[in-house]
């Protein structure tokens, strides 16, 4: 019997699947657990990097980097500013608005139909 196109696609695949997991078992000098830090560099005080001392004496990148932050801090001014007062006044409308919702009857036997203080029903 003749294998038609789709089963010798799934033949080719299965046995690549196969020489490829063939080929991740060979390992070169691999070891069974990785290489750990040693212990001597885990646990030795932190240290500033040799090339950041001349960083850090260097007067004219505290200036640059003001200059960039003052650059970035006007970049950040270009959308409409919320003062506080308008945040506070938000805030409390909403608060208002829980304690109101949080004061209504959930139980539509003791409503009336258009009490202010009562949830609607919901239509069945």
């Amino acid at each position: 019997m003749m294998a038609n196109e789709g089963d010798r696609m799934g033949f080719r695949l299965i046995g690549g699947a196969m020489a490829l997991m063939g080929l991740t078992a060979c390992g070169g000098a691999r070891s069974d657990y990785p290489a750990l830090m040693p212990t001597d560099q885990i646990l030795a005080e932190p240290a500033m990097p040799a090339h950041a001392g001349n960083a850090a004496r260097d007067d004219s990148l505290g200036a640059g980097l003001d200059a960039r932050g003052r650059a970035l801090a006007g970049r950040g001014q270009t959308g409409p500013v919320i003062k506080d007062h308008d945040l506070q006044s938000r805030a409390d409308a909403l608060r208002d608005r829980a304690k109101a919702l949080s004061q209504q009857s959930l139980d539509t036997q003791q409503c009336p139909g258009n009490a202010p203080d009562c949830a609607p029903s919901a239509p069945e």
